[in-house]
């Protein structure tokens, strides 16, 4: 039971970590939940795509599950272009 436990202290650790990793927004807390869930952080972070292209990952990941409310979308696509743009 005590590994059980220190096994979940280390993996909600690891997703705070994961989530500091984001720069600060109005749509920090929404991306960093809905794309640590099935991502690494360094995996949005290391990615540079077009308003459109976000707009389009997105959509596809709501699809495979994401949690980003039809209110938060754009919201959440303008984060995630302001803060990794295309390079």
């Amino acid at each position: 039971m005590r590994g059980m436990v220190a096994g979940l202290a280390v993996f909600l650790a690891a997703g705070v970590a994961q989530a500091d990793e984001f720069p600060p927004g109005a749509m920090h807390d929404v991306v960093a939940k809905a794309c640590t869930q099935c991502h690494s952080s360094s995996l949005i972070t290391s990615s540079g795509k077009t308003r459109e292209d976000w707009a389009s990952t997105v959509t596809t990941m709501i699809g495979n599950g994401a949690n980003v409310s039809d209110a938060d979308f754009d919201k959440v696509v303008d984060y995630l272009a302001q803060s990794f743009p295309a390079k």
